[in-house]
């Protein structure tokens, strides 16, 4: 179930850095950004970023994507490495108003 799940990525990710994350993340992890990399560049700019943000969820308007990205990116692009430390953030810090959290565009308060 849900919380068994939540459970589970708490034990293994919280507060650790992506060298301490299992490898079954990190080989999620490093995946998931060869697929928002759709130009195969080395890196996420600010249209794929809004992409794959779309992709899951519906937005009011786009300046709230070009918000996030301008939270998680250096100058006009986000590296691998970068996404990499903060996709560990996401999942091993509470802290819900850690730049992390905009990885994956605004989220909504539940």
């Amino acid at each position: 179930d849900a919380e068994e799940f939540m459970g589970g990525v708490e034990t293994a990710c919280k507060g650790k850095s992506y060298d301490g994350l299992p490898e079954a993340f990190k080989f999620f992890i490093e995946a998931q950004f060869k697929t928002i990399d759709v130009d195969g560049d080395g890196s996420i700019g600010l249209e794929e970023f809004r992409y794959d943000c779309v992709s899951r969820m519906a937005y009011s308007n786009v300046e709230v994507l070009d918000e996030a990205f301008k939270k998680v990116a250096e100058g006009d692009s986000l590296s691998l490495a970068r996404y990499k430390d903060l996709y560990a953030q996401f999942l091993g810090n509470p802290d819900e108003s850690c730049v992390a959290c905009s990885l994956f565009g605004p989220l909504p308060e539940l």
